[in-house]
């Protein structure tokens, strides 16, 4: 799967604290996309039953919500799914300012708030595991679970360039259609975009993230994931207060795309 190169971008402005509608106020383009949220400025796909209980899939850096079809139809039986797209990925209107982490935490948990859901599982793909984990942190009231699947960034690899060589090399451990998907979502993020949001990615500290959890978290990898380490999971599992950490046998970085059944099934266990 291709990786963008950097590009330099200017700091962004923090002036807008915890408003996704103050961070989105201004966007490229006039109109506005099918499906946008108007509380979180985003575009989110909600599925299934109002009343089941609910679950939202957080994506990773350069995609969109595409990735987690799959496992979208499989928890959708008997759960509510909520998958924004994030700021300036996929469907979503690109923000007058980059996003941190923390801005991306305030976006999906305003998805929440704007319909009324008062507890959710949040789960987490890449740096969406980043993002996850921070919104716990900011409404443990809320996020009643995390689940964390390709965690990044594996201290082993902490430069762009490593972090490169393992995203390519994961495409051999990827079925054509996931790497299809994902290259056409980062070919219409485009390389500015990306780059501008990498080194925020880089810039969280996941491990201290994750050692100040306040519930229950999933660590769970692919067995050939060359993004996020073995040893790297089981380093967030035992820095986690509650965790567990599993392993999708034969399964790349993507491995909820390529094994939703299983994946789907850890969702909606009980926390541990």
């Amino acid at each position: 799967m291709p990786f963008p190169p950097p590009l330099a971008v200017p700091e962004p402005d923090r002036a807008g604290g915890r408003h996704p509608g103050r961070l989105l106020a201004r966007t490229v383009g006039g109109a506005r996309p099918r499906g946008l949220d108007p509380a979180a400025g985003v575009v989110v796909t909600d599925v299934g039953r109002p009343d089941d209980p609910a679950v939202v899939l957080v994506h990773g850096i350069g995609v969109s919500e595409r990735y987690y079809r799959g496992l979208t139809r499989e928890l959708a039986t008997d759960r509510r799914v909520l998958v924004p797209d994030l700021p300036g990925f996929g469907r979503s209107p690109r923000p007058a300012r980059v996003p941190t982490v923390g801005d991306l935490a305030d976006v999906v948990l305003a998805v929440l708030r704007h319909r009324g859901i008062g507890r959710a599982t949040l789960v987490g793909h890449s740096m969406g595991a980043q993002v996850v984990a921070e919104a716990m942190l900011r409404a443990p009231d809320v996020v009643e679970r995390v689940v964390l699947i390709g965690a990044v960034v594996d201290p082993e690899a902490p430069s762009v360039l490593r972090q490169a060589a393992r995203l390519a090399k994961d495409g051999m451990h990827e079925p054509l259609g996931i790497n299809a998907v994902v290259a056409s979502d980062y070919l219409r993020t485009g390389p500015f975009w990306y780059s501008a949001v990498l080194p925020h990615m880089f810039a969280y500290d996941t491990a201290d993230a994750v050692s100040r959890l306040p519930g229950p978290a999933l660590v769970v990898r692919g067995e050939h994931d060359p993004v996020s380490s073995r040893a790297w999971a089981r380093r967030l599992g035992a820095l986690a207060p509650r965790a567990d950490v599993r392993e999708v046998p034969r399964a790349g970085h993507v491995a909820m795309a390529s094994h939703a059944p299983l994946v789907a099934r850890w969702v909606r266990e009980d926390p541990c």
